[in-house]
């Protein structure tokens, strides 16, 4: 097992971090599990596993845990705007073993399955659908691509907040790629790009 080079740094940068990631290289994914039952569901750092690459980060509050509560409360907003119903499971650990590929998003909903999955409390993701929507806050350079394990998971839209910048991304109709967008499928009345407005997201 190594720890991957971190890539090189900009010489000045005045955005602040958010959270910490260490990136290890040649990690089986018999050791991921593993890692995953030894730590159980009450710790403050998560995983993303992809092709023998795990990554762990660990938020730092007045950061990024600070947007993802945010986004949390905008989509609550939404749903009671639009009068629909949600489950929130905020980082829900999801997985494909036989892709072997795996993820905790900061926060996570399923909104048009919502119905299908109400009141069930081990999901199974060979029978149920996976949530409607993933939410990731990444600020470090350094830090994995999950656009991969997102493809595994078949997660329809992914709101992908980097350096203030909010990109949406949808499942193509063939599931085989992401497709950045300017309209939420959640929320297509909603204007979720604004999210993101002034540089870092905001509950003005």
């Amino acid at each position: 097992m190594t720890i991957a080079p971190t890539p090189p740094q900009a010489a000045v940068s005045t955005w602040p971090q958010t959270e910490t990631r260490i990136l290890l290289e040649g990690v089986s994914w018999e050791t991921f599990e593993r890692l995953l039952v030894e730590t159980g569901d009450n710790r403050n750092k998560r995983f993303a596993y992809c092709d023998g690459v795990l990554e762990i980060m660990t938020p730092l509050l007045e950061g990024h845990e600070e947007s993802t509560r945010l986004f949390d409360q905008f989509v609550t907003v939404f749903i009671d705007a639009l009068g629909l119903e949600v489950r929130s499971l905020g980082s829900l650990t999801m997985k494909n073993p036989e892709q072997k590929k795996g993820l905790e998003p900061d926060c996570c909903f399923y909104i048009q399955n919502e119905a299908v999955v109400r009141g069930i409390g081990q999901l199974d993701f060979k029978i149920h659908p996976p949530p409607d929507l993933a939410i990731e806050v990444d600020n470090t350079s350094s830090s994995l691509n999950k656009l991969p394990i997102y493809l595994a998971l078949k997660i329809p839209e992914l709101w992908r907040l980097r350096r203030g910048a909010l990109t949406i991304y949808q499942l193509d109709e063939a599931q085989l790629a992401y497709e950045e967008v300017q309209q939420s499928l959640a929320f297509p009345q909603m204007p979720v790009q604004a999210l993101g407005i002034g540089g870092r997201i905001t509950s003005r």
